[in-house]
């Protein structure tokens, strides 16, 4: 009798699991496109950082060739987020690599505080919608 109730406890505890796999974190997949003076933005990171009253974490990917995606496990709650876009490019100068001691190339952020570090861009990212974006950025 033990080894049957042992067999019937095992099958319901992995009902229970199986049950569980279909649990979704309320995380919602992001994607979108970014240009920047009516081009694709080559490359750069975007960030979703949650605005008071949205509930967090914050989350951010790479964008490459216009294109970001960030997946539904890595993703944000539905809310209000400041977007913040970040772009580098190589400068004329050099600068000692810390770790080789070499010289290497400098580059720098090329984009407005207007759209990262004081960005104006937001999101409304929806429980049940595509949340795909697009942010046309300027520097002309």
């Amino acid at each position: 009798m033990t080894i049957a109730y042992w067999k019937t406890s095992s099958y319901a505890a992995l009902l229970v699991l199986l049950a569980g796999c279909g649990h979704t974190t309320g995380r919602q997949a992001l994607r979108g496109s970014v240009t920047l003076d009516g081009e694709p933005l080559p490359r750069g990171t975007i960030q979703f950082v949650p605005l008071p009253g949205t509930d967090g974490p914050s989350a951010g990917g790479e964008i490459q060739d216009g294109q970001f995606s960030i997946k539904l496990g890595k993703g944000v709650f539905s809310g209000s987020f400041r977007v913040e876009i970040t772009a580098s490019r190589k400068t004329a100068e050099k600068v000692t690599d810390r770790v080789s001691g070499e010289m290497t190339d400098a580059y720098a952020q090329f984009l407005p505080d207007r759209y990262n570090r004081r960005s104006e861009l937001t999101a409304e990212v929806q429980e049940d919608g595509p949340n795909r974006f697009e942010f046309a950025l300027s520097v002309k």
